[in-house]
C-alpha cells in the first residue's frame, strides 16, 4: 500500500539529488554579488589613491572570485600598460576583445602596446578608432602622430600632433614628434626651436636632446650640438645613437680625431649590452 512521504522527506529527498530552493539561490547569488561589488570599489578607491600594485593584486583575486567578470580585467589591463607591464595587459586585452567588449581607452592601450612592438598596422587602426569614438582621450592624438610619422606619412603626423597641441599646449611628446618631422624634412631652424620648447617642459625627455644635438649640428653649431648629444646619452643609457653623432662632429666640424674615435666604442658596448 502506498504511504505518501511527509514534506520533511520530500524536502530531503530533493536536496540529496542537488535541487536547490530557486529563492534561495537568488538570495545567496545577490549576496555574493554585493561582497564582489563592495570589493571591487575597494580596489577602485585603492588604484585611485596611487597604489596600483595593491589595486592589482585585489583585481587579480576578483577575476579569480568571478572569472568571467569584465570591469576588474579592464583596470587589470589598464595598470599593467601604466606599469610598462605589456605581456600581462595585453593578456587582459585578449580576453576582453575575445568576449566582446570595447571601450576607447582600451583601443588605446592597445594601440600603444603594438606602436611599442613596431606592429604600427595594428597600432594604427587601434588608435584611428580609439581617437573618431572619444577624440578628447588623453594623448591618442600623439600616439596617432607617431605611428604615421613611422609609417613615413609625414603630413598626417603633423595634423595629428597639431591636433594633441590645440588640446593641450604643454604636450611635450607632441612637440617632439613635430621636431622629429622637421628634421625629417631639413627645417634644422624649425626642430632646434621646437627642441627647445620640449625642453622648457621636460628636461628629462633625452629624445629632445637629442633631436635638439642633431640640428645644431645641422645649423653648424657643433659645440652645443655636443652638450646636447651628450645629454641625452646620459638620459638614457641604452641608446646608441646619439654616439654616431658625436662622432661624426668630433671627427668632421672640430677636426678631433682622438675624441671621434672614443664614441664608436661607447655605442658597441650598448649595443653588446642589448644583445
Amino acid at each position: 500500500m502506498y504511504e505518501p512521504r511527509n514534506d520533511e522527506q520530500s524536502v530531503s529527498h530533493l536536496v540529496a539529488l542537488g535541487y536547490a530552493d530557486p529563492d534561495v539561490v537568488i538570495v545567496r547569488e545577490a549576496a555574493v554579488r554585493r561582497q564582489l561589488e563592495a570589493e571591487f570599489q575597494q580596489a577602485m578607491k585603492t588604484y585611485e589613491r596611487g597604489d596600483a600594485q595593491e589595486a592589482a593584486r585585489e583585481f587579480e583575486r576578483l577575476v579569480v572570485d568571478d572569472p568571467g567578470w569584465a570591469a576588474p580585467r579592464q583596470l587589470l589591463a589598464e595598470i599593467h600598460y601604466r606599469n610598462g607591464h605589456w605581456t600581462e595587459a595585453q593578456s587582459q586585452l585578449d580576453w576582453l576583445t575575445l568576449h566582446g567588449v570595447e571601450h576607447p581607452r582600451l583601443a588605446l592601450i592597445t594601440g600603444a602596446i603594438a606602436l611599442a612592438g613596431r606592429d604600427f598596422p595594428s597600432a594604427l587602426g587601434a588608435l584611428k578608432y580609439a581617437a573618431h569614438v572619444e577624440p578628447t582621450l588623453p594623448s591618442v592624438h600623439t600616439l596617432l602622430g607617431t605611428v604615421f610619422r613611422r609609417l613615413g606619412n609625414l603630413d598626417q603626423a603633423e595634423d595629428a600632433f597639431r591636433t594633441a597641441i590645440q588640446r593641450n599646449t604643454t604636450d611635450a611628446e607632441a612637440l617632439d614628434g613635430l621636431a622629429a618631422i622637421c628634421i625629417q624634412r631639413r627645417d634644422f631652424a624649425g626642430a632646434t626651436e621646437l627642441a627647445l620648447e620640449v625642453l622648457g617642459h621636460d628636461m628629462q625627455m633625452f629624445s629632445a636632446h637629442y633631436r635638439l644635438g642633431v640640428a645644431l649640428a645641422q645649423l653648424d653649431r657643433p659645440h652645443e650640438a655636443v652638450v646636447a648629444l651628450e645629454t641625452s646619452a646620459r638620459l638614457n643609457a641604452n641608446t646608441a645613437a646619439p654616439y654616431y653623432w658625436l662622432e661624426q662632429i668630433a671627427a668632421n666640424q672640430l677636426d678631433d680625431p682622438a675624441r671621434a674615435s672614443q664614441y664608436p666604442k661607447s655605442g658597441r658596448e650598448i649595443i653588446r649590452r642589448r644583445r
